[in-house]
């Protein structure tokens, strides 16, 4: 009798999406890494506007949780391609169903088409006038903090960071109905949000809405802060949490393969 959840039907699930994605074309892996990228920036939209507008510390960052999770739920909802979830791809490595070089071909035009739509996303923020001067100070202060990081908390921030959203990624990929999904990834990705820990894709967003809302960053401080969470989060979804699920189906998976 095959089940639904478990390490195993995680493992043929990610196994199944990976073969999906490496027969997609160029242009609609583009396409819906931009959407990614789009998702997520309007989800940061929303928990900035709420974080700003209450003064009460800690609530405001509590509200601004709770509304940030919309970006990452439309991903799996509309199946757009986002480079944070997508690390777990990396399952298909450890199986022996394609090679190292062409799962860093796809997860690099992921990464990049969800910078794409982030900055459009971070452009449109600013020429629309959408946010007040307290959201305005909360982004700059936000892109400031990201940048001067040091290296090694932030990459172990980030690192982090993945291994709580892959968690809920996970959690959702095991469930049948939509709403338990949601529920599920809702939950994870709001303890994301108020752990604070650094999400590459996100960051995309709140770096380049900084910086065109006026911050005094450079195109050098986005590309430290988005390399090294770049790194930190790939190791976080695509080696811990994927190889950690492996090795518990491996058996399994090496007697279907067989």
């Amino acid at each position: 009798m095959s089940t639904h959840s478990g390490p195993k039907a995680l493992t043929e699930y990610i196994l199944h999406q990976s073969k999906l994605k490496a027969n997609k074309r160029f242009i609609i892996l583009l396409v819906q890494g931009i959407l990614a990228g789009i998702y997520i920036s309007i989800g940061a939209i929303a928990s900035l506007k709420l974080s700003a507008s209450i003064l009460i510390p800690g609530l405001g960052n509590f509200f601004g949780s709770l509304v940030f999770p919309l970006g990452i739920i439309a991903v799996l909802l509309m199946q757009a391609e986002l480079f944070t979830s997508d690390c777990m791809v990396m399952i298909a490595v450890y199986a022996g169903r394609t090679k190292l070089k062409k799962i860093f071909r796809i997860l690099f035009l992921i990464v990049v088409s969800n910078l794409l739509g982030a900055i459009l996303v971070a452009f449109l923020t600013h020429a629309s006038g959408i946010f007040d001067q307290a959201v305005i100070n909360l982004v700059i202060d936000k892109a400031l903090h990201k940048v001067h990081m040091p290296a090694g908390q932030l990459f172990a921030s980030a690192i982090l960071c993945n291994i709580i959203v892959c968690t809920g990624v996970c959690l959702a990929y095991s469930c049948k109905e939509e709403i338990a999904k949601i529920t599920a990834l809702w939950l994870a990705i709001a303890v994301f949000a108020l752990s604070g820990t650094e999400h590459v894709v996100a960051n995309m967003y709140y770096l380049f809405a900084g910086l065109f809302l006026g911050a005094e960053i450079t195109a050098k401080d986005i590309l430290y802060n988005l390399v090294v969470s770049g790194i930190g989060n790939f190791i976080g979804g695509g080696i811990i949490v994927s190889g950690i699920n492996y090795i518990l189906a491996f058996r399994d998976i090496e007697k279907v393969k067989k």
